[in-house]
């Protein structure tokens, strides 16, 4: 019988090689996600940026910088966690692949249509990985995450830093890496809200 590891690579193989939505057609590389099969601690965006798209892992860019900062501040590295987004392929306004482009394209939020299309593929790591723990980056995937729990999403100004329950799983939403680039004070709450995570691990003994 597969094991995890074996198991997501499988789901990697089929992400590079999926055309359910039209995302396939502008992605350079699609961004499955990283991190250890068994991590306790999981963290999902909303979906890759051009840095991403280029290298074919998440949050590589200045989101991914501040992100590898902020998991430092409250002694978690990167290798320990896994990342991933709620789409696999960038959701831009291009409508050719980065490399095609005749000028830079813009980011967007990814339609319903392309997260559904993505939809199983991160059902399946999340069922496979078991998390502990689910931090949310952002409203899209804190929608997404609480929704599919059955629980009550509201704005991210209102639920960053608040942890939910979801039978033994534990759910905290915070404002996405990107934001905090352009406001300090989103960075001084996000510092915050990784201070709320720790607390959070050392109760439930996974630091």
């Amino acid at each position: 019988m597969p094991n995890s590891e074996e198991e997501l690579r499988r789901i990697a193989g089929e992400i590079e090689a999926c055309t359910r939505c039209p995302l396939s057609r502008t992605r350079t590389k699609p961004v499955p996600g990283e991190g250890p099969p068994k991590a306790e601690v999981m963290f999902i965006g909303e979906g890759p940026g051009r840095n991403e798209d280029i290298e074919g892992r998440p949050f590589v860019g200045r989101a991914g910088d501040l992100l590898n900062e902020l998991l430092a501040s409250i002694r978690l590295n990167r290798e320990s966690v896994y990342v991933t987004n709620i789409v696999k392929c960038r959701p831009t306004t291009a409508s050719q692949p980065v490399e095609q482009q005749p000028h830079e394209a813009k980011d967007r939020r990814p339609t319903s249509e392309e997260i559904d299309a993505c939809t199983p593929y991160l059902e399946r790591q999340i069922d496979l990985i078991q998390p502990k723990v689910i931090c949310t980056l952002g409203d899209t995937a804190t929608r997404f995450i609480l929704e599919r729990y059955r629980l009550k999403a509201g704005n991210i100004s209102k639920m960053h830093g608040r942890i939910y329950s979801a039978g033994n799983l534990k759910i905290v939403p915070m404002y996405h890496p990107a934001a905090a680039l352009y406001t300090a004070q989103l960075k001084t709450t996000m510092q915050r809200d990784f201070k709320k995570l720790a607390g959070l691990l050392e109760q439930t003994t996974l630091g």
